[in-house]
């Protein structure tokens, strides 16, 4: 067998063929090795030149390098052998296919060979296997780290964003992982559904999408909850796109996720410790926000101390929108308190339930990709120390298959009658 470093293809103009002895698996091992050895050496070359900060020419001369200084044999030219190094460096190799398609939600990885992929709320086992747990052990370091993350021993666990493919990508290694390297990718759709889109996927039904324009017209106050992967990032997307086209947003996320294609939009997101200077919060980014002359806030996630600002920015007369985590439409408040206290706020619990009452209208609560409960918040009532809620919209659910698929149908319980109901009939806009 020839080394690699010394073929080129027009050795072979004489017509004689390379002999094939080593199966795929072999090569894919070289170009995990080629991979491994690179980021270990040039960690910062790999993200530069997917960023297009050094020219590809650079790295190609890396690969060579490693090729000649480790003589690798094996019956295919080096162009080829360099072409499948890049293509698995800066494509998606097993699960580009996965990425490519729209109807995916979510890819996950336990292991090298465990994969499941999430279509329109339900898990599917897909057949997937990068053949060893190093080469996937090295495939995760290189997702982390071409898209500007750390991964290694000392920093275990990563997240970051494809802005291209719009993912968010969680990945980590040994040894935080016991059972070996794991993946876990949301993906947002190039193309966002719109409330059309949704009303054909059963997440809503028309009289919900009608009220949603409604809502999308008033300047009410929205929170969409549920658990992860149950649609609220979906569902709040398709309502910033049919928000008024002058009314001016600001969102502000960890990750983007939003990608809104209404115009006038500002998108910010956090700067994470390990991208060098100061640190900004989501928090920050909020309350940095009320000087910009904003008409509405959007947090793509509360999931710390910057509900506290969303609260205050809602209360103020701006409009908010945003997702939470929540058990149900009626906990949605107590997981907001919850976070609203890690800002370490002087005002009383009394005070921060009745600004949340006066300030929050709608509840969507979410489940396996299908709006299951909307709720109208009426206010607080301080000597009972309870919301008061009005249900408009419930999705009475008669069968849970053990993927979490929904059957059942849409009730409509009654029409809004707390702040929204003076609005919607001042705005022209009718009930619900």
């Amino acid at each position: 067998m020839p080394i690699i470093s010394t073929i080129h293809k027009d050795i072979l103009s004489n017509g004689d063929e390379l002999i094939y002895e080593k199966d795929k698996s072999d090569l894919s091992t070289i170009v995990s090795n080629i991979t491994f050895n690179i980021l270990r050496d040039s960690p910062g070359l790999v993200a530069d030149v997917a960023n297009g900060l050094v020219d590809r020419s650079v790295l190609e001369t890396s690969i060579i390098k490693d090729i000649d200084k480790n003589k690798y044999h094996y019956g295919i030219f080096r162009e080829e052998l360099i072409k499948k190094v890049f293509d698995f460096m800066f494509g998606y190799g097993e699960l580009q296919q996965y990425i490519e398609d729209e109807e995916i939600t979510d890819i996950d990885g336990t292991k090298y060979n465990e994969f499941v992929i999430k279509r329109n709320g339900v898990r599917k086992k897909v057949n997937i296997n990068f053949g060893n747990e190093k080469i996937f052990d090295t495939y995760c370091k290189l997702i982390a780290i071409r898209n500007g993350g750390i991964l290694n021993e000392n920093d275990s666990h990563c997240r970051v964003t494809d802005e291209k493919w719009r993912l968010r990508i969680n990945v980590s290694i040994k040894p935080r992982n016991i059972s070996g390297p794991a993946i876990s990718i949301r993906k947002h759709r190039l193309k966002s559904l719109n409330l059309d889109d949704l009303v054909k996927l059963g997440m809503i039904n028309h009289q919900i999408k009608e009220f949603m324009q409604k809502l999308a017209l008033s300047d009410a106050t929205v929170l969409f909850c549920g658990k992860g992967a149950a649609g609220k990032t979906t569902l709040m997307r398709a309502f910033v796109n049919i928000l008024p086209e002058m009314e001016r947003v600001l969102i502000v996320e960890a990750d983007a996720e939003i990608y809104p294609d209404k115009p006038y939009c500002i998108q910010q997101r956090v700067k994470k410790e390990n991208e060098g200077g100061r640190p900004v919060t989501l928090r920050e980014l909020v309350k940095d926000g009320l000087t910009m002359s904003l008409d509405t806030y959007c947090i793509g996630e509360i999931v710390g101390d910057e509900a506290w600002e969303f609260v205050k920015a809602s209360f103020t007369g701006h409009r908010g929108i945003a997702t939470i985590h929540s058990e149900s439409a009626e906990d949605t408040f107590s997981r907001l308190l919850i976070l609203s206290k890690g800002a370490n706020v002087q005002e009383s619990e009394k005070t921060i339930k009745e600004m949340m009452a006066k300030s929050i209208d709608i509840i969507f609560y979410l489940q396996s990709f299908k709006v299951v409960d909307v709720l109208e918040v009426i206010g607080y009532n301080p000597v009972d120390d309870k919301f008061t809620y009005n249900r408009l919209f419930e999705f009475k659910i008669h069968r849970e298959d053990c993927n979490g698929k929904l059957e059942g149908e849409f009730i409509k319980h009654s029409e809004v009658k707390g702040r929204l109901a003076g609005i919607f009939s001042r705005r022209g806009l009718g009930g619900n």
